[in-house]
């Protein structure tokens, strides 16, 4: 029987041609049935005309919805066209690390309860000063090789580069009620820990090289923390978010009713904080701080 895959990549304003025509040389060359399906939500006119020739390779897909539609819609609507057993969803801002990527996921697609991570990875080289928050966070956070993250592996998934099979995907989806940036991923692997699926780790990353200048990963960490908050306020939530370190930091200070007490540091710190976040050397631990900060103020400040 022959293999079969589905490659889903949701796009946003980015240009995917050299990786989808990667992924395009591989799959042939594995000659497997498979099907590269890109939802393209609303970027630009120059990357929509960009992205536009890769229609013309077979087997090849570019839908679009009329409004925007956020990473968690965009994933579940590439899941519902897409046709074969196995999905891999893949963000659109990657690269190749070498030419076997397909083969090691094609070796994992064996049942019906499959996810599996491959990893993300950085380049050595450092970005430009304004990128380097999320390089910094990326590479301390984000790099693990899977002897680590299979040691507590639902609570290192991450939706950068996985596998899963079509039965367990359309079991769970993601999770719509987020429309903003952060927090997918971990809505995601609760859903799995409550089934009882446990996800594999294997060493087989992509570069992540969409990396965000400062002011955008912070705007993206700021949406991040809003949509902790929205979770936060659900009683059905409650048991997901509990484990999350930021969460439990919170409920402390809240318990100790010293949350004014962070708020009013972040207040007074807070251009401190950013002008070391943009700096030349970001620390995590003040980047920490930052976020809870930012949610201790969500406590008095209205969004």
């Amino acid at each position: 029987m022959r293999q079969e895959l589905s490659i889903l990549i949701p796009i946003f304003n980015h240009d995917v041609v050299p990786f989808v025509q990667q992924l395009h040389a591989q799959a042939v060359k594995a000659d497997i049935d498979f099907e590269i399906l890109l939802f393209d939500d609303r970027s630009e006119e120059v990357y929509q005309q960009k992205n536009a020739v890769l229609s013309a390779l077979p087997h090849v897909k570019i839908y679009q919805l009329p409004s925007k539609a956020g990473r968690s819609v965009a994933r579940n609507f590439l899941a519902a066209q897409a046709r074969f057993n196995y999905f891999l969803y893949v963000d659109c801002d990657s690269e190749m690390v070498d030419g076997h990527y397909l083969e090691r996921y094609l070796s994992c697609c064996t049942g019906t309860e499959v996810v599996v991570c491959g990893g993300t990875a950085y380049r050595d080289q450092k970005p430009e000063r304004d990128r380097l928050l999320r390089w910094t966070y990326g590479v301390k956070n984000e790099t693990l090789p899977a002897a680590i993250r299979n040691r507590h592996p639902n609570d290192s998934f991450q939706a950068f580069n996985f596998l899963i099979s079509k039965e367990l995907f359309m079991e769970i989806r993601f999770n719509e009620l987020l429309k903003n940036y952060g927090h997918e991923d971990t809505l995601f692997h609760y859903e799995l820990t409550q089934r009882g699926k446990r996800v594999l780790h294997i060493d087989n990353p992509l570069y992540h090289v969409g990396i965000d200048t400062n002011r955008v990963y912070l705007e993206k960490t700021r949406q991040g923390v809003e949509n902790l908050k929205i979770l936060m306020e659900s009683p059905e939530s409650q048991q997901l978010i509990s484990h999350m370190r930021l969460v439990r930091y919170f409920r402390f200070f809240q318990k100790s009713r010293t949350v004014f007490l962070i708020f009013a540091l972040y207040v007074l710190l807070q251009k401190i904080l950013l002008r070391q976040l943009n700096g030349r050397h970001p620390n995590m631990v003040l980047f920490n701080f930052y976020k809870l900060g930012y949610l201790c103020s969500l406590k008095y400040i209205k969004l």
